[in-house]
């Protein structure tokens, strides 16, 4: 219901920009710069309307990532012309008190509209590319000392089909990985973006991961090809099984609701992994108790639990488990503001959205990475990729 309703709605609100925009600015214009203006929105429409269709009746005709473009080539069109309509509209008011109108809304709104170009194209051809590296320091009083300086990269979120043109910097962002010297690498699930045959051609880049206690990783929403058509259940599940094969023939180890123990000299930890948790409508296949039977123990654990919202509602009501480790949420892909003060549009939904969270004990503690992938639109602005370092230290 939602889809048609948006397929109805957007082209609405494009011809109404464009029609105020033509009426202000263009009326005017030689025949050529109409000509020009209304072949631009005919064809970018068009093309979005005409994809969509091909994309919901004759599934596989056109790739994920054509279709991701198409709509990133509506948006990097129309987005401009939104903003433009908005500021100008201001110019207006005055005619409330005085016959003329103001032009500053009119300056404004091509300037916003230029910013917007620019950072849609950067947040494209490059910020999509260019993941940044985290480094945390998280303390805890009760870390066993021998794991003082337990150094552990995380990432997440891969969503393989969608890579497109960034999937040839993989080896790259793998080889920069392995340098950092890891004792541990988790990946915090979402590997795939619709069925699991999307990592065949990755598995021999993505085995070369290494860290000294191995590489340990998790299922996440889109692993299970609930985004996928399927002849039948059975094939749906014989590829959710051939996936987790194909993670394990990489060397990865999967803890789809079980755990490890890790050691370093006398010392140990815990770490528990769990299948996807999420409210509806996202499957809520977790289950902590069947991963880690005795979670208030006093080992030091670690959980790998994608969705973040799997903390607020169980891991620290039920359990004591010090840090959990999540994604999901891709910080919506779009971060505005700056370090201390960011905001992006997946808070409403996920309070815990990125970067490190403390519960209210000040005790139990989440690191939410934005992920490395795209969903919807191949674009990141404000929200670059993510490799996250982090350093676990013993508080004193």
């Amino acid at each position: 219901m939602r889809l048609p309703l948006l397929l109805i709605t957007l082209p609405i609100i494009a011809l109404l920009a464009d029609i105020y925009i033509f009426h202000r600015n263009l009326r005017q214009k030689a025949q050529w710069a109409k000509i020009i203006w209304w072949s631009i929105s005919i064809l970018t429409l068009s093309g979005v309307f005409f994809g969509t269709i091909v994309q919901l009746k004759f599934r596989g005709l056109l790739t994920i990532n054509a279709t991701m473009w198409l709509f990133y080539t509506f948006f990097l069109v129309y987005m401009p012309k939104w903003v433009y309509t908005i500021c100008s509209l201001f110019d207006y008011l005055p005619c409330l008190w005085r016959k003329s109108k103001s032009r500053i809304g009119h300056f404004a709104g091509i300037g916003v509209a230029l910013y917007v170009i620019g950072a849609m194209l950067y947040g494209s051809f490059y910020a999509r590319q260019h993941p940044v590296y985290n480094y945390q320091t998280i303390s805890f009083p009760n870390l066993p000392g021998s794991f003082d300086g337990y150094r552990i990269v995380q990432f997440s979120d891969m969503h393989i089909e969608t890579l497109g043109s960034a999937a040839r910097y993989l080896p790259r962002w793998i080889e920069q990985i392995n340098r950092l010297d890891p004792d541990l690498i988790v990946f915090t699930g979402d590997l795939v973006n619709r069925q699991g045959g999307e990592l065949l051609p990755y598995m021999e880049t993505l085995s070369q991961l290494s860290a000294n206690d191995g590489v340990f990783s998790v299922l996440g929403n889109h692993d299970y090809g609930d985004y996928a058509r399927w002849e039948s259940p059975q094939e749906k599940e014989q590829a959710l099984q051939a996936l987790i094969a194909n993670e394990e023939k990489m060397g990865w180890n999967m803890l789809n609701n079980r755990s490890v123990i890790l050691h370093r000299g006398n010392d140990s930890i815990a770490l528990i992994g769990v299948e996807n948790w999420g409210l509806p409508p996202f499957p809520k296949y977790g289950k902590l108790n069947e991963a880690y039977p005795t979670l208030n123990d006093s080992t030091f654990k670690i959980l790998l639990s994608h969705n973040p919202l799997h903390w607020r509602h169980e891991v620290i009501p039920l359990t004591n488990i010090d840090l959990t480790l999540s994604g999901h949420t891709h910080a919506m892909q779009l971060k505005l503001g700056w370090k201390g003060c960011e905001y992006s549009l997946a808070e409403p939904m996920y309070p815990e959205w990125s970067g490190l969270y403390l519960a209210p004990d000040n005790r139990q503690k989440l690191y939410v990475n934005e992920g490395i992938g795209c969903v919807f639109l191949p674009i990141r602005i404000g929200a670059r990729p993510e490799i996250t370092i982090i350093t676990l230290k013993k508080a004193t």
